[in-house]
């Protein structure tokens, strides 16, 4: 935990923590140190679940993620930190991550749900050939040729 200190600084101060981040996250994965800093242990991190004992019921403790015991201001900041980055992360533990935040959570905020919801848009696989079977074109001609047909009479 204590190797990621510096990097979740960067989300809690920097003015543009995407590229400082990003720039960290690159030279840190490249240096050699007693503890491994790669992508895939970074979502590990976030993904890691605690005990959320924050609410004045201590019987409602309840599992989270650690990221969401993050301020919400820092939570956005890495969700857009992935999403900027999102080609070196696994697509499949990100889309994961953003699901989770969108809905499991009631109390998450504005920016963090909208920052989870582009995260997710980014890494789904859009599938468009649904549409390339419609067949617009031959639509349109059908629709003008019954507007200027006659109508049955009975």
């Amino acid at each position: 935990m204590e190797a990621w200190v510096p990097l979740f600084k960067i989300f809690l101060n920097s003015p543009t923590p995407e590229t400082e981040a990003s720039l960290w996250l690159q030279q840190s994965s490249s240096s050699s140190s007693s503890v491994p800093i790669t992508t895939t242990s970074f979502l590990s991190l976030l993904a890691k679940p605690m005990i959320n004992s924050s609410s004045t019921n201590s019987t409602c403790d309840r599992r989270v993620m650690f990221l969401q015991t993050l301020p919400f201001l820092v939570q956005s900041r890495i969700l857009s930190f992935l999403c900027f980055e999102h080609r070196r992360f696994c697509k499949r533990d990100l889309s994961m991550l953003a699901r989770t935040l969108l809905t499991e959570t009631e109390e998450n905020d504005f920016w963090v749900k909208r920052a989870a919801r582009n995260l997710l848009d980014k890494v789904s696989d859009s599938n468009y050939q649904w549409i390339s079977g419609l067949s617009l074109d031959s639509g349109k001609e059908r629709v003008g040729e019954e507007f200027g047909s006659i109508p049955d009479f009975p």
